[in-house]
């Protein structure tokens, strides 16, 4: 693979991935699939999307980061670890969580999915804080 993806690409192809069935593309981001076709992660065929091996290969591939020569700033530094952590815990669920499971949440019930994807956006969340 040429180009790694980005978060927001890899958050849609890890949901790809879960489902069983293809997916309609009525209801997903159009930037995203385009990227994601271009990169021949997906197909798309009568309105509905599916993951090739590929795209699992790419879910898979870990981008080694670049160092650079400059201490980072301890404000970012704490966010960034609590953003690692929230990315740890994110994968642990994920291996231990069946598709399509419910969890509760509080006093509600919700689809884990929903719940990982909302602590991978505070993850994110957290890295950029110190960036705005």
């Amino acid at each position: 693979m040429a180009q790694a993806l980005n978060e927001k690409q890899a958050d849609l192809l890890r949901f790809l991935t879960r489902q069983a069935d293809p997916v309609p593309t009525d209801d997903l981001d159009g930037r995203i699939i385009r990227a994601l076709k271009l990169r021949e992660c997906i197909v798309e065929r009568n309105g509905h999307v599916t993951v090739t091996e590929e795209g699992r290969a790419a879910l898979e591939d870990k981008p080694q980061r670049r160092r650079r020569g400059r201490r980072p700033n301890v404000e970012k530094t704490a966010g960034h670890a609590r953003a690692q952590a929230i990315r740890r815990a994110i994968a642990a669920l994920e291996r231990a969580l069946p598709s399509e499971a419910e969890v509760a949440v509080g006093n509600i019930f919700a689809y884990a999915d929903d719940v990982v994807d909302g602590f991978r956006k505070y993850a994110r969340k957290l890295e950029t804080r110190g960036k705005e």
